[in-house]
């Protein structure tokens, strides 16, 4: 019998901030608390079977058309299609020379996939932005399992804007709208830009004395800035007009929110209490009454 999805279960695994995509087992069944959940935080949701193939539930139309033999069911019944991790597409596309505008049949070892339709040389700058978001994705999931409990929900949030940030780039799709540890964009610059009055800890140059969680913090923290310069070589053209701002703040909300992280875990090295997002909300909201 396949893993029973409770709202409980939901919040110890997931920050469950709005738009998240989690993952499922294929063979799982959810609750209606959990349902209630899912759709109250515009979840995402895959589906993963043993086998590590990821599904997505099939339209009312595509169930219309697909032969029956050929449908999977998830542990509810759900009718689901297999789709690529990272485009969600069910199908595949040939893609084209960048160069040539002549279809590529086999791919050769010196250009890959700019999106589904094109290929270009491994030398594109794009691909250099790519490969370090990568990178940055690599140490966000690395440090999920290194740094202290209470930091999970931030981690977990800012590890999913980097994915969707990928996507974002690898689809030419707008990114969406997103919030860390509870927290809009906005109220990340805030606390970021003046953490005195907040935090109860004024802006910070990283040490040793800082403690293991800022330490580590501050790798993940640099190398999304590194993401951002070299977003900015291909994003902000020679008239200095931004093709991609949506990404370009996005990186810099995340650097803060990062940075943030930081000063809420040098609070737990001095013995003090972890701030909610209740807290931080209630701090912002009196800041603006006075």
């Amino acid at each position: 019998m396949g893993l029973f999805v409770t709202e409980d279960w939901l919040r110890a695994n997931y920050s469950l901030s709005d738009g998240t995509e989690i993952h499922l087992p294929a063979d799982c069944r959810l609750t209606p608390a959990a349902r209630t959940l899912i759709s109250d935080h515009h979840l995402v949701i895959k589906y993963l079977d043993e086998q590590g193939r990821l599904f997505v539930e099939k339209s009312a139309e595509e169930r219309i058309n697909e032969p029956d033999e050929l449908l999977v069911q998830s542990g509810e019944g759900v009718i689901l299609k297999p789709v690529h991790g990272l485009t969600s597409q069910d199908h595949y596309e040939e893609a084209s020379c960048q160069l040539c505008q002549q279809g590529v049949h086999k791919k050769p070892d010196t250009m890959t996939h700019l999106n589904a339709h094109t290929l270009v040389s491994k030398a594109d700058p794009r691909l250099a932005f790519r490969a370090k978001l990568d990178s940055t994705i690599a140490v966000a999931v690395w440090l999920q399992g290194e740094i202290s409990t209470e930091a999970q929900g931030w981690l977990s949030d800012i590890r999913s804007v980097l994915g969707n940030i990928m996507r974002a780039d690898a689809m030419d799709e707008p990114l969406p709208h997103f919030v860390i540890g509870g927290l809009d964009e906005k109220a990340i610059h805030r606390l970021s830009h003046s953490p005195l009055p907040y935090l109860e800890h004024d802006h910070i140059v990283p040490s040793v004395e800082h403690g293991r969680d800022v330490r580590l913090l501050n790798l993940l923290r640099t190398s999304i800035r590194e993401c951002e310069i070299a977003a900015a070589q291909i994003f902000i053209d020679r008239d200095f007009r931004v093709i991609r701002p949506d990404l370009m703040q996005g990186l810099n909300r995340l650097s803060s929110a990062v940075y943030v992280l930081m000063l809420l875990c040098l609070r737990l090295t001095q013995n003090k209490p972890w701030l909610t997002k209740e807290a931080l909300l209630q701090a912002l909201t009196l800041k603006d009454e006075r």
